[in-house]
């Protein structure tokens, strides 16, 4: 067999590699290790998601907001009351609105009182009774939906148990367990989450049935990996988006069930000292009074539209932002 070095041909087997010529070879030196590994941008799922809000203008505004509504929820309904009596009004014994001043930026109310501080007193309410029933929405909707997903002799029974819920009209439903246990926030916070997982819930099942025979869900199931440590490791994170798409319908869904129930009296106000959105808007519109004084029902309007419109945004930009198809973009 013949071999060419540079120039010249020689023959391999009668070549003593013993006693080789160092001029038909050219020492090149070590290789580096590096230039055989490909050069590639660290990623950090987590950082890249962060990177991505902290630029997103939405975000960032209706983070602002939001931030700015929680704080004044807080601190301007401290040692006030929504429905002061006669004497305690801004101008006493005038028991009529008033339209909005540069003193009271939001005027008087329907008694008299300043409308600034009831409306915040109702936003703080509005908002503790939609950050519960999300929460408990948000706890059902994720566990009955991965439970009825994920384990197929389930399935028949949670079909039964929601198609028996639902054979009721939801708002029947809740008005026969309030009138039955009375009404007061913890009876219907209770009344509203019997039925309030089933969208959340069936939304979650659907998206773990397209992904649970997947190869990787597959492999872990093999590997003996169990069922709560695969939705929790391979599924949920995956279909995050959309659990977080879902969920920033749950503050306009809260406030239309407080407006709802306050209009059929089922409402858990009772006193001066407290009230919601929605009982300021039936309050309102139970009245000729708006129609002369317009800010009676403008301001609780914008205050409603205004909120769910700032969950509703700043959930999806999150939604978006989790989602890795959106990192690379």
């Amino acid at each position: 067999m013949k071999n060419f070095v540079g120039n010249d041909w020689f023959e391999f087997n009668d070549y003593d590699i013993n006693n080789l010529d160092e001029s038909l070879f050219e020492i090149v030196g070590p290789q580096e290790e590096a230039v055989e590994k490909l050069s590639t941008k660290s990623y950090s799922y987590w950082k890249v998601v962060g990177r991505l809000l902290i630029t997103s203008k939405t975000f960032i505004i209706c983070a602002f907001f939001l931030a700015l509504i929680i704080l004044l929820t807080t601190i301007v309904p401290i040692g006030n009351i929504a429905r002061p009596l006669p004497e305690d009004l801004p101008f006493p014994n005038q028991e009529r609105p008033m339209a909005p001043t540069w003193q009271y930026i939001f005027g008087l109310g329907m008694s008299g009182e300043n409308y600034w501080i009831k409306i915040w007193i109702g936003m703080r309410t509005t908002l503790l009774f939609t950050l519960v029933i999300a929460t408990i929405q948000i706890v059902l909707g994720i566990l009955i939906g991965s439970i009825w997903g994920f384990y197929r002799k389930t399935d028949i029974w949670f079909i039964e148990i929601t198609r028996f819920l639902n054979l009721v009209p939801t708002l029947i439903l809740w008005l026969i367990i309030i009138f039955a246990l009375g009404k007061s926030m913890i009876v219907i916070i209770f009344a509203v989450s019997i039925t309030s997982w089933i969208a959340l819930a069936e939304v979650i099942r659907v998206q773990i049935i397209l992904v649970r025979n997947t190869e990787y869900n597959m492999a872990s199931k093999m590997l003996g990996t169990r069922g709560h440590r695969i939705i929790s490791k391979n599924i949920l994170p995956k279909i995050l988006p959309i659990i977080i798409q879902t969920i920033s319908f749950a503050v306009p869904m809260s406030i239309a069930i407080d407006s709802t129930l306050n209009y059929f009296n089922f409402g858990f106000i009772e006193g001066r000292e407290n009230t919601t959105l929605g009982f300021i808007l039936n309050e309102v519109l139970a009245s000729s009074k708006w129609q002369d004084f317009p800010h009676l029902l403008i301001i609780p309007i914008v205050f409603i539209a205004g909120t769910s419109m700032l969950f509703f945004l700043f959930g999806k930009v999150f939604a978006d932002v989790l989602d890795p198809k959106n990192h690379y973009k």
